[in-house]
């Protein structure tokens, strides 16, 4: 016969402490970025394409990229770090932009 151990049982949260749990989340969630890729066509048309989504940690923590092909996973410095990655691959510019930012 297997035996079960009841579950520990939950401190009691003091008034208030759900709300001081949901400003810690709040406060240090990453934000969320696109790095866009620019080009130009064979037309001569610019067109742009999201290369990769990214989480910028603001505690100085980096910032992790992963390509929208699952071919890459970058750990940089800087949002702007995966934006001069993008803009490596000739004829390319890469930009940064927030997700939820307001629209111009």
């Amino acid at each position: 016969m297997n035996t079960v151990s009841p579950p520990l049982p939950r401190p009691e949260r003091p008034e208030g402490f759900d709300q001081e749990i949901r400003a810690l989340v709040d406060d240090t969630a990453p934000r969320l970025f696109a790095v866009v890729e620019e080009y130009t066509c064979e037309d001569g048309e610019l067109d742009a394409r999201v290369a990769g989504w990214g989480l910028a940690h603001a505690d100085g923590g980096g910032t992790q990229v992963a390509g929208v092909d699952g071919g890459a996973w970058l750990s940089l410095a800087s949002p702007e770090r995966a934006a001069a990655w993008v803009s490596r691959r000739p004829g390319s510019l890469g930009s940064v932009v927030w997700a939820g930012a307001p629209r111009p």
